[in-house]
């Protein structure tokens, strides 16, 4: 059973792609998962993924909508959370992602609603004033676990092997299928010659770390 905490960008382009592909190698490998989303908004965050996005040919010509699209994203996903549970909030996420991922000058603001009615939520329940001391809360003990590991990085991605040790691994970034393949099929090997084997594969884009296991 793995454990994946998927700290991400509620709208970045990268963030995207990546958990299609922690989803699409967990899926080969045949691995029962269980899945956390955290999505984490900052002006850090928002500035990289604007490079990003320029970096792949798309233009943010409206930065401030760029930052609201961001933060609505943040809450309403908690909020759904809050309200639907967490399947469906992260449907949400993933949908949102999809449909800017490859051109943000898709989203308008009716985009969000839009998402949200096709998965047969009720928007308005979503929007409710009464849920915003929840969805703050909800909001912080994201941030909480966001320093408890340390995250520098968005998006960034950590295993844990439940039926291993506390060792978790910490892939920064994005990385590619075939990679991320062989480095879960080894990812709790103890020899060092591996470890540097495995190092060499992906490059510097992880680092093994042991963490206190989430209770």
């Amino acid at each position: 059973m793995f454990e994946i905490f998927l700290f991400v960008n509620p709208i970045g382009v990268y963030c995207y792609d990546t958990e299609v592909s922690v989803k699409k190698t967990v899926d080969e490998l045949d691995i029962s998962s269980s899945f956390h989303f955290i999505p984490i908004t900052n002006s850090k965050v928002i500035r990289d993924d604007i490079i990003r996005r320029k970096t792949c040919g798309q233009t943010i010509n409206d930065i401030p909508e760029y930052t609201m699209a961001a933060y609505q994203a943040l809450r309403n996903y908690h909020a759904i959370k809050l309200k639907y549970g967490n399947k469906k909030a992260r449907s949400y996420l993933v949908n949102l992602q999809r449909a800017v991922s490859k051109n943000f000058s898709v989203y308008s603001q009716n985009l969000p609603k839009s998402v949200a009615v096709d998965l047969g939520l009720n928007y308005k329940r979503i929007c409710d004033p009464k849920i915003n001391k929840y969805i703050d809360d909800s909001i912080e003990q994201d941030k909480e676990l966001a320093r408890k590991f340390n995250i520098q990085t968005i998006p960034t991605t950590i295993f844990f092997n439940e039926s291993g040790d506390d060792n978790g691994l910490l892939v920064e970034g994005t990385i590619a299928h075939d990679k991320l393949l062989a480095l879960l099929k080894n990812i709790y090997c103890n020899e060092p010659q591996k470890e540097e084997q495995e190092k060499e594969q992906v490059g510097n884009s992880y680092r093994p770390r042991r963490h206190l296991r989430l209770m």
